[in-house]
């Protein structure tokens, strides 16, 4: 649906061309204030302003020239009966596309929106919140998280579900960067534990001596070094959930220890003689495959069905593209709130993007959407902007358009040209050369390539 902005003093015609274009599947801004015009133009991208001429508050021509400030490639029509050479001068100057007749046929005015908002979705659209939402969208919203795609729906449906049993132990499984702590948060929110604390440790990135004391804690004295006892990742999440990121990578005699916190709900500190109770939810997440490595012996059967009592799996980007549009539309608003500017990529990026396998999944596709707001000079990112690794070799593979065949074909015209010449020249290549206008060693050249 195409947003429309109509902007005019006369309150009764105002009203009824919003009827009508609202009735023909347009959404509707209006307004009979100029200033109240610029703040909306600030806030929102439409296909298409109508604009009337003549307002008593300000001209239309000095309202189109701030609105092309804001924003250079709004596309702005005058909506007037005033059709004097001046006022379409001074509206065209001023960066007005068109001058529409307020007392044209409903159908023709419907036409003239119609061509302009072609227009816009081949040249202006860009990637923006829509203010209108899906179902799937909803859905994944409720648990703070991004997408429309109907698999992350499901995954959000889960979450919901799962995050009422709050004892329950779930495993999250996912490539790296598909959002597996992000899954884990939604969960501990949404939870009766929500008030708890949240704790979030990366079982891959801390060496096999010290994880141990980091997730249970330590005595005083009880190894070189420990000069103080010290409160694990446990103790501390108390009451809420921890989150242990990459458990497939935990040592094996950590699994164990792990293991009798899941049955017996309580841990040992490094050095301490007894145990402490602890009520915390466990939720693990891994992109490994655990069963691949409980054949291998590299984990613990009997742990991977305790913290696996339920199971979410994320999907990589490229399986579900169509959230790859809203993902790109809330990273370019946070980028664009932190860093002060506005500028946004255009529509028709998506071909690319959605095109492209995106290996490190959210991860990688946020750093890329910040990379060209910092570097892009242009308040627009269109296709051609993009780095060329986002093409890849698979542009226009599925339709078999690709730059080689372009080429080829190209080749093909040329050489067929040259055959022409000669065959019209009966063989001879310096009468071929004469007619072509070049020299018999250039045309020699252009026969040997």
């Amino acid at each position: 649906m195409y947003k429309l902005l109509i902007v005019d003093d006369d309150v009764k015609n105002l009203k009824a061309t919003r009827s009508f274009l609202s009735t023909n599947g347009y959404e509707v801004a209006t307004s009979d204030s100029p200033k109240e015009a610029l703040e909306l133009l600030k806030e929102t991208e439409f296909a298409l302003v109508l604009l009337d001429y003549q307002m008593p508050e300000m001209m239309g021509d000095a309202l189109a020239s701030m609105a092309r400030q804001t924003n250079p490639h709004q596309q702005i029509a005058m909506y007037s009966c005033d059709l004097s050479r001046e006022a379409l001068k001074n509206s065209m100057r001023a960066g007005a596309v068109d001058f529409v007749d307020k007392s044209m046929a409903p159908q023709d005015l419907l036409s003239t929106v119609a061509s302009f908002c072609n227009r816009y979705e081949e040249a202006f659209r860009t990637i923006r919140p829509e203010s209108t939402k899906s179902e799937n969208r909803r859905k994944i919203e409720a648990v703070g998280m991004v997408g429309q795609s109907q698999a992350m729906a499901v995954t959000a449906n889960n979450i919901q579900k799962f995050a009422a049993a709050s004892d329950t132990s779930v495993l999250i499984l996912g490539e790296s960067g598909t959002g597996k702590e992000l899954v884990a948060k939604a969960m501990h929110s949404l939870s009766t534990r929500a008030k708890g604390n949240f704790v979030a440790i990366n079982c891959a990135a801390i060496p096999r001596e010290l994880l141990e004391s980091e997730l249970f804690g330590h005595r005083k004295g009880s190894f070189t070094g420990a000069v103080a006892d010290k409160i694990g990742k446990f103790e501390f999440a108390n009451n809420g959930t921890i989150f242990l990121d990459e458990i497939g990578d935990m040592p094996m005699e950590l699994q164990v220890k792990l293991l009798r916190v899941l049955q017996e709900r309580e841990i040992v500190p490094v050095g301490a003689r007894s145990p402490q109770k602890v009520n915390v939810r466990i939720v693990c997440a891994t992109h490994r495959n655990l069963e691949s490595l409980i054949a291998k012996g590299a984990f613990r059967e009997d742990l991977y069905y305790r913290i696996k009592v339920v199971q979410v799996e994320i999907p990589p980007l490229r399986s579900r593209v169509d959230d790859i549009e809203p993902l790109v539309a809330h990273f370019t608003d946070r980028y664009n709130k932190k860093n002060g500017v506005k500028k946004f990529f255009q529509r028709r990026t998506l071909d690319v993007l959605k095109r492209y396998s995106w290996p490190g999944n959210i991860r990688e596709l946020e750093a890329m959407v910040e990379q060209h707001l910092v570097t892009s000079d242009e308040p627009m990112i269109g296709p051609s902007d993009l780095d060329l690794k986002l093409y890849g070799n698979q542009v226009g593979t599925a339709s078999g358009v690709t730059f080689a065949k372009f080429r080829e074909m190209k080749d093909n015209e040329e050489a067929q040209f040259l055959r022409d010449a000669l065959q019209e020249a009966a063989g001879n290549k310096a009468e071929a050369a004469r007619r072509l206008a070049i020299t018999p060693n250039h045309l020699r050249h252009l026969l040997k390539q």
